[in-house]
This record gives C-alpha cells, sequence and structure tokens, in this order.
C-alpha cells in the first residue's frame, strides 16, 4: 500500500505547484523530459524481457478491439446531444492514460514484472490509437481535412516508439549501461505523475448524467470487456491482469488537450480526465481484488 500512496503524495505535490510560482510552461518541461529521456530508457530495459506469445498478443489486441466497441457505444449515447460533445467522449473514452498514470500505478499493483506488457500496451495500442485514431477524430469534427503523411511522420519521429523498435530488434542492452538506464528510467514515474497533478483541472458546467455514464464506460466497462476478451483467449494471469488494468486507466490527458484545444466540449472533456484521475485511484484496485479473486 505504500508505494500507492506515494501515487497519491506525487499528484497532490503536482496539484499544490499549482499554486506556486512556476514557470508558464513548467508542465511541458516535465513531460518534455519525460517523453524524451525517463520513457526511452524504460523501453529499453523492459522490452527486450517481453516474451512474445499468445499473452502478448492479446494485449496488443485489446485496446483496438475496444476501439470500435467504445466508439459504438459513445456514438449511441449522445445521439441527442450536440456534435461536439460526441467528438470529446470519442477521444477521451477510448484513449487511456496508460503510460503517466498507467505505469506507475501498474508498477505499484502488479510489480515491476508487469511492465513490458504495460509498455506493450500503451506503445501498439494507446499511442497508435492517439496518431491514427485521435487525428481522424478531429479530423472529422473540426476541420473537415485528413492529412495522413503527418500523421505517419509524427508517428515515426516519435522517440519512444523508434526507441521501441530498437529495442525489439537489439535485445537485452550491455551490463555496463544498465545502472545509467535504470537512474533516468527512475525518474518517470515522479515527473510523471507530479506533470499530472499540476495539470488537473475541475470546475466549469458539466451535464452530469452524461459524466457519470461515460466514467463507467471508462473506468468499469471497458476493463470488463477486456477481462473477458482474454479470459476467453487463455491469455497468462499476469498479462492479463496488466492489459484489464491498462483498459480501466482513466482518459488521457493528451487526448483530453486536444479535445478542449478543438472546442469539444472542454468542461466535460476536463472533468473526465481530472476526476477520472481520482476515481480511478479506488476502481483500479478494487479491479485487481476482483480479478485476483475470479483467477
Amino acid at each position: 500500500m505504500e508505494p500507492f500512496a506515494f501515487i497519491i503524495a506525487l499528484l497532490l505535490i503536482g496539484m499544490l505547484l499549482q499554486k506556486a510560482p512556476a514557470p508558464a510552461d513548467f508542465s511541458k518541461s516535465l513531460n518534455f523530459f519525460v517523453i524524451y529521456v525517463s520513457l526511452p530508457a524504460t523501453v529499453l530495459l523492459q522490452v527486450p524481457k517481453i516474451s512474445f506469445d499468445l499473452s502478448a498478443l492479446g494485449v496488443v489486441l485489446v485496446p483496438w478491439l475496444l476501439l470500435p466497441i467504445m466508439a459504438a457505444i459513445v456514438i449511441a449515447m449522445t445521439r441527442n446531444h450536440p456534435l461536439h460533445v460526441r467528438a470529446a467522449l470519442l477521444l477521451v473514452i477510448p484513449l487511456g492514460n496508460t503510460s503517466f498514470v498507467g505505469i506507475p500505478i501498474v508498477h505499484s499493483l502488479l510489480g515491476e514484472e508487469a511492465i513490458p506488457y504495460v509498455l506493450m500496451y500503451d506503445q501498439f495500442g494507446t499511442f497508435l490509437m492517439l496518431s491514427l485514431y485521435g487525428s481522424a477524430v478531429i479530423a472529422r469534427y473540426e476541420s473537415g481535412v485528413f492529412h495522413a503523411r503527418l500523421i505517419v511522420k509524427k508517428l515515426l519521429l516519435f522517440p519512444p516508439f523508434l526507441i521501441l523498435l530498437f529495442a525489439l530488434g537489439y535485445g537485452e542492452m550491455p551490463p555496463e549501461m544498465r545502472p545509467y538506464l535504470e537512474v533516468l528510467a527512475s525518474t518517470l514515474v515522479p515527473l510523471a505523475l507530479v506533470s499530472v497533478g499540476y495539470s488537473l483541472r475541475f470546475g466549469g458546467e458539466i451535464d452530469y448524467p452524461l459524466f457519470a455514464k461515460a466514467l463507467g464506460l471508462k473506468l468499469l466497462v471497458m476493463p470488463m470487456i477486456a477481462f473477458g476478451v482474454l479470459f476467453a483467449l487463455g491469455s497468462e494471469p499476469l498479462a492479463l491482469k496488466t492489459a484489464v488494468l491498462e483498459s480501466g486507466m482513466p482518459s488521457m490527458i493528451t487526448a483530453g488537450a486536444l479535445a478542449i484545444a478543438s472546442g469539444f466540449a472542454p468542461a466535460l472533456s476536463a472533468a473526465l480526465v481530472g476526476y477520472g484521475i481520482i476515481i480511478a485511484l479506488v476502481t483500479l484496485p478494487l479491479i485487481v481484488y476482483l480479478m485476483e479473486r475470479l483467477l
């Protein structure tokens, strides 16, 4: 329980820093270091540990299987709402915070041996979906223009993804490099969580019935479907638990930011990101407890 308390403490530190005279780009600076240094170091250390079997394949497939299901539910759920509300939910429900929040929470609840599966889910699932599906949603509901070449270029130049491909091809890092990579990788959890806490924003006029439905869909229905799929596939228990937890992560901050920047129900988008993180601190341990009883 101590690691989980540490997660909460780091989030609170970030929230308290909102009151400090921090630089205007403080959160962006933290995110920049995490994306370009901490996350690549973690990838180099953890990805070579992945055993490519049916369980690993299931971890990669689950977010892509969930995507059309969630999109269809959102479209049905918002049939009587404005299109900008539908666009917001299409962004913030399928896309979870599977790295900045996912890595430290899974590490706390399942241990370090689960991190390779987290990286598989995040890089081959959530990140690709943000780049491809997220861009398509914005193009459809905002500008009406889809720039496929720019999306592919952004994907191929994203450092963690390039490092992921390198780690898959190269394998284990040389022993003399590992201590230095471990130091860099150890910065991911504190910096990411402080950044998340600093970015949390609440308030604004919210359609609370729709908010409650969306939050339940994100934090409860998605992991339930993921559990059913992976259980049917006969996935190894650790892979199953990791992918189910990842599918139940709160909405991705980047997806919320994109929704707000595009004018897609800003108050609702911010609430799903902000309150979602707080509520997920309760739902995720509960999900682990239920899986322990069922498996």
